[in-house]
C-alpha cells in the first residue's frame, strides 16, 4: 500500500505541471479532518511492552497550509535484568502542515508535504527495581512514582490521498527532537509517552492514519496561467514589421545623385 501510494504521488507531481494551465483560478474545497493512527495497534502485536493509541485533527486555512493538533495515550512496561520500569500518560501536539502540491492538482484530495509540531508529554513513571554494581559492591534501588512534563519538537514529512469521498489514508515519517524530559538532568525516562526512549535526543519512526474528511468552505485560488506567444509577437521579435524598412530617400521620395 505504501509503495502504491508513493508511485501515485510521483506520477501526480510529474503530470501536475500540465493540468489546467489554461485557467487562472480554481475552486478549492477547504476540509476539516479527523484521523486514527492504525500503526499503534499494529505495533502492539510486535512489541508487547508498548500500548499506543493516537488521534489527530486538522483544518485547512488555505490551499497549502493546514493547522493540526493531536493527542496520544501510551503505556509502557519493561522488565529487564537490571531494572523494572513502567510509564504511562498523555501527549499533545500542535502545529501546521504545508502541502507542496499545487491547488489545481491537489483539489483538496491529495497532499505531499511536511509538518512542524510542538509536543507536550504528561506522564507518570516509576522503577520498582534498579540493580547496580560499583566499587563498593552490588545493590538495588527504587525510583518512586513521579509525575513529569516533557517537551519535544516533531518534524513530519508525509503524504495523503483520498480513497473514497470523505475517507483519506496517508502516512507520516517523523523525527522528534527532545527538548526536556522533565525528570531532571541525570534521570532520563526509559520511555516518555508521545516521544519514545527518553535516553535519546532524537527519535525517528512512522505513523499511518485513516481519516474522515468534511469540506466546510470553498475558496478561489489564483494560479499562474501558461502564456503563449502569438504569431504577431514572434514576427516582431524575429524581424522588423512590414513598412518600417529604411529607404534611400526622404519622406517617401526617391533620392537623386
Amino acid at each position: 500500500m505504501a509503495r502504491r501510494t508513493c508511485i501515485f504521488f510521483i506520477s501526480l507531481l510529474l503530470s501536475g505541471g500540465n493540468a489546467a494551465l489554461s485557467q487562472d483560478t480554481v475552486t478549492f474545497p477547504l476540509h476539516i479532518r479527523a484521523g486514527f493512527d492504525i500503526s499503534g495497534p499494529v505495533m502492539k502485536l510486535i512489541d508487547k511492552d508498548l500500548i499506543s493509541y493516537g488521534v489527530t485533527g486538522s483544518a485547512d486555512i488555505n490551499s497549502s497550509v493546514a493547522l493540526t493538533a493531536g493527542f496520544r495515550y501510551s503505556s509502557f512496561n519493561s522488565s529487564e535484568v537490571i531494572y523494572d520500569f513502567s510509564s504511562r500518560g498523555l501527549s499533545f501536539t500542535a502545529g501546521a502542515d504545508y502541502n507542496f502540491i499545487k491547488a489545481n492538482v491537489s483539489q483538496g484530495k491529495y497532499s505531499a508535504g511536511i509538518g512542524l509540531r510542538y509536543g507536550l508529554s504528561f506522564y507518570r513513571e516509576e522503577a520498582s527495581m534498579i540493580r547496580y554494581t560499583n566499587e563498593w559492591g552490588a545493590g538495588e534501588a527504587v525510583v518512586p512514582p513521579g509525575r513529569h512534563t516533557g517537551h519535544y519538537l516533531e518534524i513530519t514529512p508525509g503524504v495523503r490521498t483520498e480513497i473514497f469521498p470523505g475517507v483519506t489514508i496517508g502516512w507520516n515519517l517523523y523525527m522528534r527532537l527532545l527538548i526536556s524530559a522533565g525528570a531532571g538532568k541525570d534521570l532520563k525516562p526509559v520511555w516518555m509517552p508521545g516521544y519514545g526512549a527518553g535516553t535519546s535526543g532524537m527519535r525517528t519512526g512512522a505513523e499511518y492514519y485513516v481519516s474522515l474528511s468534511i469540506p466546510y468552505r470553498k475558496i478561489k485560488v489564483y494560479i499562474k496561467p501558461k502564456i503563449q506567444e502569438s504569431d504577431e509577437d514572434e514576427d516582431e521579435e524575429g524581424g522588423q514589421p512590414a513598412g518600417t524598412g529604411s529607404s534611400s530617400g526622404t519622406m517617401g521620395f526617391p533620392g537623386r545623385l
